[in-house]
């Protein structure tokens, strides 16, 4: 086939790839097509662009098939482009795609509990009834949400919640049964409520987990001071743990701002008001608020540094650990964080075995085993 008409139509998709949010965020200054070659039964454009006019060049790939069809292997990491290693960068590129597509169709087969031997022998429909039944586990093992608001005084004004949850976040609280120190009411497919307990939560429970805040030097002095809790539920009926996570978070940052808060307990610590509210906020950006959903928490081995997440198991996902590693404690706690926004809003999972990478250069080993510092088993991500 003649790939010649196809030039101006990989700049054009080259262009929409790196106007997604998640890329580049808007159209390039400059782009061109700096050469091309075939490889692996498709032909490739190498392309470079700038992001600004005063950027410098960088270098992209975008390939279509046999058929002159786009053929999913468009990409940049966004390095400087160089003439004499363009293909060959772009050829690492492609390697790349290949792997992170063939890690998403493993972890497909896995979500769906079909081998790839009973895939090759699978009708489109039995497939899509698989899939089906996978979404069916999901929604009956998500969707629910819950935490604790520490406070001072067991007094709380549920009114100034109403207004709160209207002015931060623009939920408007209709019908609702307010009772007995306990609000209930709806938001789209979400039942929402918050009750008061005029009692601190028992056997030191909020004291222990909120020694585990190293981010709060606080935390525990404080949490001792609480006298009364609130119990925050969220349930998406439509078992998305998502959605439950962020209209969770969203009621809960609208509880902060009243005098008698001093924390909260949930996502295995006790987090500041300050600071879970900020991170809150982010959402309001489209971003995920990774800190407030999934606990990361550190240490050292005999071998080095390690970490480790609690809060993946809420969205339907293995916890992840870190063990005898040689990067810095702060190194791990980005990376785990990453990693776990990652694996929620890509719906990831990873099997024993496969490797992770996030540059065409990078392959990380995943092994699944039991948890060292968690119970149950976890995946060891060899960072």
């Amino acid at each position: 086939m003649n790939f010649e008409g196809k030039k101006e139509e990989a700049v054009n998709i080259m262009i929409g790839w790196l106007s997604h949010e998640n890329e580049l965020g808007k159209a390039p200054a400059k782009i061109e097509v700096a050469g091309e070659f075939d490889y692996d039964d498709n032909h490739y454009f190498i392309l470079k662009f700038k992001e600004g006019i005063f950027s410098k060049w960088e270098v992209a790939v975008c390939g279509f098939d046999e058929n002159g069809e786009e053929c999913g292997h468009t990409f940049s990491e966004f390095e400087p482009y160089a003439p004499k290693t363009a293909q060959e960068k772009c050829i690492s590129m492609i390697e790349y795609l290949k792997e992170y597509w063939k890690g998403r169709f493993y972890a497909e087969l896995e979500r769906r509990g079909v081998t790839e031997e009973e895939y090759e022998n699978m009708t489109e429909e039995e497939w899509q009834a698989k899939g089906q039944e996978a979404d069916e586990r999901e929604q009956q093992a998500g969707g629910k949400r819950h935490g604790f608001i520490l406070l001072e005084k067991p007094e709380f004004d549920f009114e100034q919640l109403i207004s709160e949850l209207k002015t931060k976040w623009d939920i408007e609280v209709g019908d609702y049964e307010l009772e007995d120190g306990s609000l209930v009411f709806e938001c789209d497919d979400n039942l929402l409520s918050v009750a008061l307990m005029e009692a601190p939560i028992p056997d030191g429970e909020a004291e222990y987990f909120a020694e585990a805040n190293y981010m709060w030097p606080e935390a525990v002095e404080t949490t001792k001071k609480h006298q009364a809790h609130l119990v925050v539920l969220t349930l998406n009926r439509n078992g998305n743990s998502f959605e439950a996570a962020a209209i969770f978070s969203m009621l809960v940052s609208s509880c902060l701002n009243q005098k008698s808060v001093l924390g909260i307990y949930t996502s295995g610590t006790v987090f500041q008001p300050k600071f879970y509210d900020e991170v809150a906020n982010l959402m309001k950006k489209g971003d995920v608020p990774v800190p407030i959903w999934v606990y990361v928490g550190l240490g050292r081995t005999e071998e080095g540094n390690a970490g480790y997440t609690y809060g993946m198991d809420a969205f339907g996902k293995m916890e992840m650990e870190i063990l005898d590693s040689s990067h810095t404690l702060e190194e791990i706690q980005s990376f785990l964080y990453y990693v776990a926004e990652y694996v929620i809003k890509e719906n990831m999972i990873f099997r024993d075995g496969e490797t992770i990478s996030f540059t065409s250069e990078e392959k990380l080993k995943i092994t699944k085993s039991a948890g060292v510092r968690l119970e149950g088993e976890t995946l060891k991500i060899w960072f």
